[in-house]
C-alpha cells in the first residue's frame, strides 16, 4: 500500500503563528518532518516610541511584533494589543496602531500578547499647545530663543499664580498675570507640567494692555492632568521691542492636590449689600430681592452664616444691629420679596452659627449668646443655661456638635467692633446645656477674633490683630490682622505665616466642610493685591477672598498652611468677604 501524506495547519497559540505538522499516513505510522522550532522571545517594534500632539494633531504609531525562535529565525507575528492606560490614546486591539487622544500627556505601557507569550513597551505622549494672539507677526514666535536670558529685570515679573500655592485639582484655570514691557513688545507665558506644554504669544497693544492670559477649560485640564510630579510650572518671556532681546523672567511653580472642592461659597458683596454665591457654574445673585426694610427700604442683607447641609442661610438684615431673617436655599428665592423661613420680625442678630443637624441657631446680639429655633425664630427657653450674658462676640458651632468656640471678654459694646478678647471654648454638655467657658488664648493686648473649626473638629483657625475688623469703611481705618492655628483644647498657636506671607492683611477665617488631598481648605478674605493692577487688584486694597491649604495632620509649632489662591468668579472691582462654603443643599 502506498503512502499517503496529509499536511495539518495546527494554530500554535503559544506564538500566534501557524506551522505546518506534517504526518505520514501510512502502515509503519512513521514521520519524516522535523517539530517545529520553539519560541524564544516577543519583541516590539518599535521601541519606547515618542509621540508628539501638536496643537491637536499627531500621526499614528504602527506597532508590531516579532517572534524570534531558537534557530535565529524572525518572524512578524499576528498579536493581541492593549494599553495601560486608554486615556492616553486607543491602540487597535488587531493591528496594534497606536493613536494618541490629544486631551493627556504621560507614559503608557503598550503590551503584544501572542499566546501565552506577551511583550510590552512604553509609549511616551507629549501634548503642545500654542496660542498665538491677535496682533502678534508672523515671525513673533520665532523671536524667542528655546532659553532666553535669565533677567527678571527686564524680563517682567509674574504676579499670578502665587509661587508655591497648593491648589485642588478641581479648581478652574489660573489668571496668568504680570507687570512690565510696552507697546509693541511680545509677550511668551509658557504653561508647563512635564510632558504637556501650552505656549502663549501675546503682543504688547499699549494703554488698556491687560498682560494677563487665562487657558480654555480642555487646555488647563490636559495640563493638569499630565503633571508628572504634581507641579505646574509658569514661565514668562519678554522680547523687547527696543534692543530686539528676548527675557525670562524668575519661574513660578504650584503644586496640585488630588482635591475636588465642590460645594456652594456664600459671601457678602459689601458694596451691593448682597449675598452672592458661587458654584461650579458661575457667581450668582440668587437673592436679587430680600425682604425691603419698612422704615428705610434698604435691602442689605449682610453678617450671614450657613448650615453645615447647605440649607439654611441666616442673615442680618438692614444694616448693623437690625433685624435678621432665616431663608431656605432649596426654594425659590427669586421672587419679590424672596420668601423667608423665619421672616424679619422675628427675631435679631449681630452674628449667629447653626449646630451640625441646624435644629439650633446660636445667636450673637449686643455681646450676649442665646438659642433660637431656626424653623420659628423663637427663643429656645429651656435652653441657655451656661451661655455668656455679655463680652461675646464670633460664635461657631464644631461640625461634631460638642463645641462652641468664640471671642469672650471683650472690651466692645457690640459683637462687631472690639480692640481686646480672648478666645475661649464651651462645650456641649447636653441638649441645649452647656459648660462654663475655657479661654484657650488670652487677648495679650490684641483682638482675637472669628475662630472656625477644622471639618474633624480638632482645629481652629482664627485672627488676630488690633481690631476685631480689618477695615472699618466708616472711619477709613485699616488694621493690621494675621490668621493663627490652635488646638481645640488649646495651647500655643501657630502662625499660618505661608497663607499670611510676611504681611498682616488676613482676616476672617473660614474652614470648608472638605478633607481632601491631604489638606482641610480655609476660605478668608485678604486686602492683598491679586495680581496687576489691569485684571486684578493690584493697589486698590479691595477686600477679596482667597483660599489657602492647610495639612491635616499639622504638628504643633510647625506652620501647616500653603501659599493661598485666589476664589475664582469673585468679581475684582467689588470688596468681598465672610465666605461660607458648604456642601451642595440636598435636592427634595
Amino acid at each position: 500500500m502506498g503512502t499517503v501524506r496529509t499536511t495539518m495547519m495546527v494554530c500554535l497559540f503559544a506564538v500566534s503563528s501557524c506551522a505546518a505538522e506534517a504526518t505520514d499516513s501510512a502502515d509503519t505510522g512513521t514521520s519524516d518532518e522535523e517539530p517545529a522550532s520553539p519560541l524564544v522571545e516577543l519583541v516590539i517594534s518599535p521601541v519606547n516610541p515618542t509621540v508628539l500632539v501638536e496643537n491637536g494633531v499627531s500621526s499614528p504609531v504602527a506597532f508590531e511584533a516579532t517572534a524570534v525562535y531558537d534557530d535565529g529565525r524572525r518572524e512578524l507575528v499576528a498579536a493581541q494589543w492593549s494599553i495601560d492606560n486608554p486615556s492616553l490614546g486607543a491602540v487597535d486591539s488587531g493591528t496594534g496602531k497606536f493613536a494618541a487622544s490629544g486631551t493627556l500627556a504621560g507614559i503608557g505601557k503598550v503590551t503584544a500578547f501572542v499566546g501565552d507569550d506577551s511583550a510590552t513597551t512604553d509609549v511616551t505622549v507629549r501634548v503642545e499647545t500654542t496660542i498665538v494672539g491677535d496682533g502678534v507677526p508672523a515671525d513673533g514666535p520665532d523671536r524667542f530663543p528655546d532659553a532666553p536670558t535669565a533677567d527678571p529685570t527686564n524680563a517682567g515679573t509674574l504676579l499670578y499664580p502665587l509661587n508655591g500655592a497648593v491648589v485642588p485639582t478641581s479648581l478652574p484655570s489660573p489668571t496668568v498675570q504680570w507687570e512690565g514691557g510696552t507697546d509693541g513688545d511680545l509677550f511668551r507665558v509658557v504653561i508647563d507640567s512635564g510632558l504637556a506644554r501650552l505656549t502663549f504669544y501675546r503682543v504688547h497693544s499699549g494703554a488698556g494692555f491687560d498682560s494677563a492670559i487665562t487657558a480654555a477649560g480642555e487646555q488647563w485640564s490636559t495640563i493638569k492632568r499630565s503633571s508628572s510630579d504634581g507641579s505646574v510650572r509658569f514661565v514668562l518671556d519678554r522680547w523687547s521691542a527696543a534692543d530686539q532681546t528676548a527675557y525670562r523672567s524668575a519661574p513660578v511653580a504650584i503644586s496640585l492636590a488630588n482635591a475636588n472642592l465642590d460645594g456652594a461659597i456664600y459671601y457678602w458683596d459689601l458694596g451691593a449689600g448682597k449675598m452672592l454665591r458661587i458654584t461650579e457654574s458661575g457667581r450668582e445673585d440668587f437673592i436679587p430681592n430680600p425682604p425691603a426694610s419698612p422704615e428705610t427700604g434698604s435691602r442689605c442683607v449682610a453678617c450671614h452664616t450657613v448650615s453645615r447641609d447647605g440649607r439654611l442661610l441666616a442673615a442680618e438684615l438692614w444694616g448693623g444691629d437690625k433685624p435678621s431673617a432665616i431663608f431656605d436655599l432649596t426654594a425659590d428665592l427669586s421672587a419679590d420679596p424672596a420668601p423667608t423661613v423665619v421672616a424679619p420680625d422675628k427675631y435679631t442678630a449681630l452674628f449667629s452659627t447653626f449646630n451640625p443637624d441646624a435644629s439650633r441657631l446660636l445667636i450673637n446680639r449686643g455681646t450676649a449668646l442665646s438659642l433660637i429655633d431656626p424653623t420659628t425664630g423663637d427663643p429656645i427657653a429651656a435652653g441657655g443655661a451656661g451661655l455668656p450674658a455679655n463680652g461675646a462676640a464670633h460664635p461657631t458651632w464644631s461640625p461634631d456638635g460638642q463645641t462652641i468656640a468664640y471671642v469672650a471678654n471683650t472690651n466692645g459694646t457690640w459683637a462687631v467692633d472690639y480692640t481686646v478678647g480672648d478666645l475661649a471654648t464651651i462645650t456641649v454638655t447636653g441638649p441645649d446645656q452647656f459648660s462654663a467657658p475655657t479661654v484657650i488664648r488670652i487677648a495679650d493686648g490684641l483682638a482675637n477674633s472669628w475662630p472656625t473649626f477644622s471639618p474633624d473638629s480638632n482645629w481652629v483657625a482664627f485672627g488676630r490683630g488690633a481690631n476685631s475688623r480689618g477695615r472699618n469703611d466708616s472711619i477709613a481705618e485699616v488694621y493690621p490682622g494675621k490668621l493663627f492655628l490652635i488646638p481645640r483644647t488649646g495651647g500655643t498657636p501657630t502662625e499660618l505665616a505661608a497663607l499670611n506671607g510676611g504681611q498682616e492683611n488676613s482676616y476672617l477665617p473660614n474652614f470648608s466642610p472638605f478633607d481632601e488631598g491631604g489638606y482641610y481648605w480655609l476660605a478668608f478674605y485678604s486686602t492683598r493685591d491679586y495680581g496687576n493692577a489691569a485684571a486684578g487688584t493690584k493697589g486698590t486694597g479691595r477686600r477679596q477672598l482667597w483660599v489657602a491649604a492647610i495639612k491635616n495632620n499639622p504638628t504643633p509649632g510647625e506652620d501647616p498652611s500653603a501659599v493661598p489662591f485666589w476664589l475664582p468668579q469673585q468679581d475684582v472691582a467689588a470688596d468681598n468677604m465672610s465666605a461660607y462654603w458648604v456642601v451642595k443643599p440636598p435636592v427634595d
